[in-house]
């Protein structure tokens, strides 16, 4: 007969039910917040930690996300989701072996299960193993094991191999399924355009992005006179200079596609460099946030939450960390007066050129503004507006890293970016692809080969579909 269930256990499963669907629906502090005033009743509920585990996934909390996921497993949860969940962790933390051990131990009990055989492919391919990966996913094919996952994944793979003929196959494969979810409806077609630009194909190419693209909604692109309404010199002026002395963050900030990885990739191959990636701690931080919002409390609370969520005491052996989130130009006055020991780099590239690649880059659910190629263009010009805002009223010491520049002639522009970050010219910064970390964003191909220039003037093999976008950008 099963033990009666303390009060404290029938509390933690009242709060579970109530944070369940609150997770479903991505509304995650809510319910972190009221499952951590669960957690004291019952600290070895499994579930429990394995919600709290993947509610602090999604708010980019990995040491938490870590620390409750290891424990729901500790406590006996070995299910798909809370593995492939501490996977994904530890990818976000830079432990790509430690996520590939992780899989291992699902492929071990699972040797078919489709999620895990993905996950694995895509850390392969990462660490620069991508024959690797096709390998294990040749091998899942032949043991009858298949998913849409799988099937994206391995079309990438062949892409990446050109072996065109039997990338655009597995495409259409894809495509071809009956009642495919439209999710990866939208990745085969992704996959497929890029496979044909690659080819040389580029009316097929532009087809099968646009179409992509046009199964999610649009979005409005603000004004740039609603930035200047939030953020007036006068009261920017008047917010008080945090007393933080970390001289340790380095910004990489600029509009998605311009070169912010590349940027990243030179820095990190420094010796006394570290990378985390793309945080959302600076987005996280300033939510809601406006001027009139930066007391000196707040300048303080949002300069030591970022040392805390980007775990800078760890950093001991390094002099600088960067941050690549693109996004970040959203938060110069901020970070300016909250971490004034911080260096920022903006990343400039062609608008036609980046508008393009921000148009045909899948982002999924995220960057709405990429799905038009129109308002590709309009979120361009309020990026170049918002910055020449900011050096209107701050005047900041932000070096310009310019792509063109940078592919043409990298040696001098390695110097510039490495003197104004503070730390000495070292030759491997310009060996970047031949590091061995992982590469987790959308340029995981291209950092892997040396400094090139074939992207550039990308635009013009699209010219007659760019009418509209370029007539938007002109100026620019």
């Amino acid at each position: 007969m099963p033990a009666t269930p303390t009060p404290g256990q029938i509390k933690v499963h009242q709060m579970k039910q109530r944070a369940a669907p609150l997770l479903e629906s991505g509304q995650f502090q809510m319910a972190v917040s009221m499952l951590e005033i669960a957690l004291p009743h019952d600290r070895r509920d499994p579930i429990l930690h394995k919600m709290l585990g993947l509610g602090y996934a999604n708010l980019q909390r990995t040491d938490k996300a870590r620390r409750h996921l290891r424990r729901a497993m500790e406590l006996g949860v070995r299910d798909a989701d809370t593995v492939l969940g501490l996977a994904g962790v530890l990818r976000e933390l830079g432990d790509l072996k430690g996520a590939v051990r992780v899989v291992d131990d699902v492929l071990a009990l699972d040797p078919k299960q489709p999620k895990a055989l993905r996950f694995k492919a895509w850390a392969l391919r990462s660490l620069d193993k991508s024959d690797a990966a096709l390998a294990l996913l040749d091998g899942a094919i032949a043991d009858g094991v298949w998913s849409p996952e799988i099937s994206v994944m391995r079309s990438e793979l062949l892409r990446q191999f050109r072996r065109f003929a039997e990338s655009v196959e597995e495409s259409n494969r894809l495509l071809d399924q009956p009642g495919l979810p439209s999710e990866m409806r939208r990745d085969g077609l992704h996959t497929l355009g890029l496979t044909y630009d690659a080819m040389g194909e580029y009316d097929l190419a532009f087809d099968a992005i646009a179409r992509a693209n046009a199964m999610l909604d649009d979005k409005e692109v603000l004004p740039i006179e609603s930035f200047r309404k939030a953020w007036p010199k006068e009261v920017i002026d008047e917010i008080p200079e945090s007393g933080e002395t970390s001289r340790k963050p380095v910004f990489v900030i600029g509009m998605p596609r311009s070169g912010t990885t590349l940027t990243e990739r030179i820095l990190a191959a420094h010796p006394r460099v570290a990378s985390v990636g793309e945080s959302n701690a600076m987005t996280t931080l300033m939510r809601d946030r406006v001027a009139v919002d930066m007391t000196a409390d707040a300048v303080r609370r949002v300069a030591e939450g970022y040392l805390d969520r980007m775990g800078m005491a760890k950093f001991d052996k390094v002099s600088r960390v960067v941050d690549k989130m693109p996004e970040n130009y959203f938060f110069v006055p901020a970070i300016l007066k909250a971490l004034p020991g911080a260096s920022i780099i903006h990343c400039t590239r062609d608008a036609r050129d980046t508008c393009l690649s921000y148009f045909f880059q899948n982002f999924g659910g995220l960057q709405p503004w990429s799905r038009r190629i129109t308002t590709a263009a309009k979120r361009y010009v309020q990026y170049r507006q918002l910055m020449e805002y900011w050096d209107e009223v701050l005047g900041p010491d932000i070096l310009e890293d310019n792509y063109e520049q940078l592919t043409s002639d990298p040696r001098p522009n390695v110097e510039a970016m490495l003197s104004h970050v503070g730390v000495p010219f070292d030759e491997h910064c310009l060996a970047h692809h031949k590091q061995t970390a992982g590469v987790q964003t959308a340029s995981v191909d291209q950092v892997r080969k040396p400094i090139y220039t074939s992207s550039r003037k990308r635009w013009k093999r699209y010219q007659k579909h760019l009418g509209p976008m370029l007539e938007i950008l002109e100026g620019y």
